[in-house]
C-alpha cells in the first residue's frame, strides 16, 4: 500500500494535502493544551507527503517526519522546498519499528500518529506493543504520544450492526474515486480491506488499480491497556480534534493523548 502501490495512495494524499493545514491547527491546540509549546521537538510517524508536518513546522515546531515510503518522502521534501521550510523540516525514510536505532533515547518532546497509521498494520498485538515501547524510549520524560483519528473497533461493530454486515464505502478525491470493500473478522479483531481506485472520465470510471491490506483494530480500552503495558499513562481521550470534546462511548473514533512519566 505504501511502497509497491504508493502511486495509488499518493493520488488520495495529494487531494487531502490542503486539509493538513486544519489538522495542524487542531494539533497545535492539542499540544499546547497538554504543555507542548512551539519550539518543541516533534516526531510524526507515518507522515505521508507531509500534509500535517509541513504546516506544523510553519507554526514554529521543530518537526521530524518519518515514513517507510520513499515516494511519499520525496514529495514531502519537494513541497517543503516550495513552501520555504526545507531547512527546518527533517525527513527520514525508514521503517517505524527501527526508530530506536535511528534516534537516541529521550529525543522528542512529543510524537504523534494520525489517521490510522502504523497501529495494527502488522496484525499482531506484540508488534504494536513493540512499537509503543520504542516510541516510549525516544520520548523525553513527561513527553507525549498522541494517537489520533484512528479507527475504533467499537465504531466498526456499530456500523456493521446498522448495515447488517459489511458494505462498500465510496469516497471521492477530486477526479479519483476510491471504493473500499471491508470485511471484519470479529474473532481475531482483523479488518480486511480492498481499496479499488478509479479515475472519473466524464460519466465513466477508469480502473487504475487496487491494493489489499489487513490490520488489527482495537477498542479504545484495549489500546489504552496496550499503551499502559508499554509504560504510557493515559492523559485524555477526545471525541474530535476540532473542539477537543471529551470521548463519547460508541460514537468516537480513537483520539488519545498519552504521557511518559517524568
Amino acid at each position: 500500500m505504501f511502497v509497491d502501490k504508493a502511486h495509488l495512495f499518493l493520488l488520495v494524499l495529494r487531494h487531502m494535502y490542503e486539509s493538513g493545514v486544519k489538522d495542524a491547527d487542531n494539533l497545535v491546540r492539542l499540544l499546547e493544551k497538554h504543555g507542548i509549546q512551539k519550539g518543541s521537538e516533534i516526531l510524526e510517524l507515518g507522515c505521508g507527503i507531509g500534509r500535517v508536518a509541513i504546516p506544523l513546522t510553519k507554526k514554529g515546531y521543530k518537526v521530524t517526519c518519518l515514513d517507510v515510503s520513499e515516494t511519499f518522502i520525496d514529495e514531502a521534501r519537494s513541497r517543503a522546498r516550495e513552501e520555504g521550510v526545507a531547512d527546518s523540516l527533517k525527513t527520514v525514510v525508514a521503517d517505524a519499528w527501527r526508530i530506536d536505532e535511528i534516534f537516541p533515547e529521550n529525543r522528542f518532546d512529543a510524537v504523534y500518529i494520525i489517521w490510522t497509521t502504523l497501529i495494527g498494520y502488522h496484525k499482531e498485538k506484540e508488534k504494536d506493543l513493540e512499537l509503543l515501547r520504542k516510541i516510549h524510549r525516544i520520548t523525553k520524560p513527561n513527553g507525549l504520544l498522541a494517537i489520533l483519528r484512528t479507527v475504533s473497533k467499537d465504531l466498526v461493530l456499530a456500523r456493521r450492526t446498522c448495515q447488517e454486515g459489511d458494505a462498500p464505502i465510496v469516497s471521492e478525491s477530486g477526479n479519483i474515486v476510491v471504493i473500499e470493500r471491508p470485511e471484519f473478522d470479529g474473532i481475531n479483531s482483523l479488518l480486511k480491506n480492498t481499496w479499488e481506485y478509479y479515475e472519473r472520465v466524464n460519466r465513466d470510471l477508469k480502473f487504475l488499480g487496487e491494493h489489499r491490506f489487513t490490520l488489527r483494530i482495537y477498542s479504545i480500552n484495549e489500546l489504552v491497556e496496550l499503551a499502559s503495558e508499554s509504560g504510557w499513562v493515559l492523559e485524555a481521550a477526545y471525541h474530535d480534534l476540532a473542539e477537543l470534546k471529551e470521548y463519547i462511548p460508541g460514537r468516537s473514533g480513537i483520539n488519545i493523548v498519552l504521557r511518559k512519566p517524568a
